[in-house]
């Protein structure tokens, strides 16, 4: 039934899929108009507070150089220098004046020299700038001036800046930025979409946004943002993520053994970190492509100390389909506020944010439709506290579900009040990692009367887990680390109460300065849950299901390569208890009834290959592939293929940057089918055909003087692949039955423009 209802989503979506659009622009602008600009650019014409010593910046020969006539009268020499485009001070750019070394400027891209009246070339130059040179008229009737000076950054697709984050290497952890993952091809630049190109990952229909992560269910896959538990990361159907593309710093993936803080799920973790708003000035940028619009906003307050940021995004796919298709509706929207302040000695920062999705359509004249929506607000404290870091943090939430079955409505509401703790520090050879935290959850829940006793699922209950992990990670030497842990989980709903002992060990050896070996294992454990996550349906049925718990474990290495080039490879296994629908058949669906779901033993193994190469200069990207299967275990006790087993999938993304402010991308995707039930049949299975995409996509950035604008557009399954998404017995003609495979073809475009200011 999941795989129906999306494949009838995605079959209105390939209707819709013609929509194009194209912005192109120019850039220029002169000295004179620079300076003009300068109080626009925050630099004031009445001097600067913070200038510096020139003379002992500019050194013993421009000293010499420049003191050879005492006597001579001077004057000050003032200017600023930013980044062409985004307006970013540039520190540390050196200044010539005349051909002689002078300085360089400072944090805040200020410097000021005092050099003799009449006219001068100043040259500045910095790394990965073109080169600054304008000639200024010094006099005393310009003595409070301030000069602008804007360098372009060099847009030969070289990379000169990366941002270093400290990982544990005896995790198994793929990192990826946001500048990164958004110039995967397919994504539709949307960064969190770079998880269906990741080992291990298998998307049960393209282009939905529902995965699997190393053969467990998709309900079994965990979702954080900056440390916050939510329901998804993602909007229902067309799939872009809930939260705005451009607020997104990076996405932390970790597909098997996670680390001890996280917690609630037997699969994997995708967290996703959002970035500090900047504080040096008003920001603004607007993003727009054939489905939706978006934009961000921040600005500092009090004087600069804390910072402010707003972010939105609606989509107009509503207004598409009831042109293309009258029965159909979807749209879509999200939002982000995050305020950011020094308090007590440390940084408070308050995050709230939300998402809508609404999706209708028609079948057989009944109408149906599904309404998500969820809304979070995280109260978050860090300091430093004696030797450590201590953060101190609550989250309220509210998720409202509603949706049709069998032309009857299904309603769900829940709120939730989540504390955590955590500290960490290091002690000599050995880091600390200790925490505790707390989810609290109230269900109003209404589904239709069957006739039958309802599972909890139907019902309005309460439910509360609580855990507490420590972890210490011994760096036994230069070459080994050893990080042994533990977590405890308390769980009660409607009376019946389970706790759970979950030890965890990661171990990294570094055999040679280029490669490291890695073994991973633990016990994981997680509130029953639908086999595929629904915002307002969760942490029910524990009584008459138990816990899902896996044992899981890795083996692997990591090869430094020449060329920036790392390869990974891993072997994993898993003994899994999930909740599964007991109707394999899908014939008889009733969501509140008690036999709905059973809880099955399962096995998934496989292996996991990553080659990758760093974004550090104009070529990156990655060939991920991943053998696996998926097992389940039926009520005769007999282990079986899942519905995810899915043998083969390969991906390979590369990205190139060319001169010009030019890049372009591309993404090959193929993988062997899942095994699927042919649906009437009485429980007969059959692998689907093999799928294979290629993701086209191209981008121009254009640098101004006072903003940045890109035009992009991103092409995926550019080879208009067949899908075949359900196999269904039919009946010809003379009675006979067959299987007959309901697929789709579709293109899926996604042609923008972002400015930034």
């Amino acid at each position: 039934m999941i795989a129906a209802r999306l494949a009838a989503v995605v079959v209105v979506l390939a209707a819709s899929s013609r929509a194009t659009a194209a912005i192109d622009g120019g850039a220029g602008a002169d000295g004179d108009a620079a300076r003009d600009d300068a109080a626009r650019d925050g630099v004031a014409n009445d001097g600067h507070d913070g200038a510096g010593d020139v003379s002992a910046a500019r050194g013993d020969a421009a000293a010499d150089t420049w003191s050879d006539a005492p006597s001579t009268p001077t004057v000050p020499l003032r200017g600023r220098v930013l980044q062409k485009g985004t307006r970013r001070p540039l520190a540390g750019a050196a200044v010539t004046v005349d051909g002689v070394p002078a300085g360089e400027s400072g944090p805040d891209g200020v410097f000021e020299l005092r050099v003799a009246p009449g006219r001068h070339r100043v040259q500045i130059q910095t790394t990965g700038h073109d080169i600054a040179d304008q000639t200024i008229e010094a006099g005393a009737g310009a003595t409070g001036a301030v000069e602008l000076f804007r360098l372009a950054p060099r847009l030969t697709g070289e990379r000169y800046e990366t941002t270093v984050r400290t990982l544990r290497p005896e995790i198994q952890q793929i990192d990826v930025s946001g500048e990164e993952a958004r110039a995967v091809a397919g994504t539709g630049g949307d960064p969190l979409r770079v998880i269906a190109s990741l080992p291990g990952v298998q998307q049960i229909i393209w282009p939905a946004s529902v995965y699997i992560v190393r053969g467990a269910n998709p309900g079994n896959t965990g979702f954080y943002l900056d440390g916050v538990r939510v329901p998804a990361l993602f909007h229902i159907a067309l799939g872009p993520s809930v939260i705005h593309p451009y607020l997104i710093a990076g996405v932390d993936f970790y597909p098997g053994a996670y680390p001890a803080n996280f917690g609630g799920f037997v699969s994997g973790i995708m967290a996703a970190r959002t970035t500090p708003p900047p504080a040096d000035r008003v920001h603004a940028s607007a993003d727009v492509t054939v489905y939706d619009a978006g934009g961000i906003m921040t600005a500092p307050w009090n004087r600069g100390r804390g910072t402010v940021a707003v972010a939105a995004r609606y989509s107009y796919t509503g207004a598409l389909f009831s042109l293309l298709a009258a029965d159909s509706t979807l749209r879509y929207g999200d939002y982000q506020i995050r305020v950011d302040h020094p308090l007590a000695g440390g940084q408070a920062t308050v995050f709230a944010f939300g998402a809508l999705d609404e999706l209708g359509w028609r079948n057989l004249n009944v109408p149906e439709y599904a309404s998500l929506q969820f809304h979070r607000m995280d109260m978050r404290w860090r300091r430093a506290l004696a030797g450590g870091r201590l953060l101190a943090a609550a989250t309220v939430g509210a998720d409202w579900s509603r949706s049709t079955l069998f032309d009857r409505p299904i309603r769900a509401r829940g709120l939730s009040v989540a504390p955590r703790l955590l500290y960490d520090r290091p002690l000599g050879a050995v880091d600390v990692l200790v925490g505790a935290d707390a989810i609290a959850q109230d269900f109003d829940a209404a589904v239709p009367d069957f006739g039958r006793r309802p599972s909890d699922l139907g019902r309005s209950r309460q439910a509360l887990t609580v855990g507490g992990h420590a972890t210490l990670t011994l760096h036994a030497g230069p070459r080994l680390n050893i990080a042994p842990g533990i977590r405890g989980d308390f769980f009660a709903e409607q009376g019946v109460r389970r706790s759970i002992a979950q030890p965890r060990l990661d171990v990294a050896f570094q055999a040679t300065d280029r490669l490291t070996l890695r073994a991973n294992g633990g016990r994981f454990a997680q509130m029953p849950s639908l086999p595929v996550s629904v915002a307002g349906f969760e942490a029910f049925g524990l009584a008459d299901l138990g816990l899902q718990t896996s044992l899981a474990g890795s083996l692997g290495f990591e090869a430094r390569l020449p060329r920036n080039l790392t390869a990974t490879l891993t072997g994993y296994a898993a003994q899994l208890r999930l909740t599964d629908v007991r109707d394999i058949d899908l014939m008889s669906i009733d969501p509140g009834a008690p036999d709905f779901l059973v809880s099955r033993r399962g096995r998934a193994y496989g292996a996991e290959l990553l080659v990758r190469r760093a974004d550090v200069g104009r070529l990156y990207g990655w060939l991920a592939y991943t053998l696996s299967w998926s097992r389940r275990q039926d009520e005769s006790g007999v282990f079986g293929p899942s519905d995810w087993d899915q043998r083969h999938i390969l991906n390979l993304v590369a990205g190139y940057r060319l001169p010009r402010g030019y890049a372009v991308g591309a993404r090959v995707h193929y993988n062997t089918g899942r095994r699927a039930p042919v649906i009437g049949s009485g429980g007969s299975y059959q692998n689907l055909p093999a799928f294979y995409t290629l993701d086209l996509r191209v981008e121009r950035r254009i640098i101004f003087d006072r903003f940045v604008m890109a035009v992009y557009a991103d092409f995926a399954n550019v080879t208009l692949t067949r899908e075949v998404v359900q196999v269904v017995r039919n009946y010809d003609a003379s009675g006979q039955p067959y299987a007959e495979e309901r697929s789709f073809r579709l293109i899926l475009p996604t042609i923008g423009v972002r400015a930034e200011l």
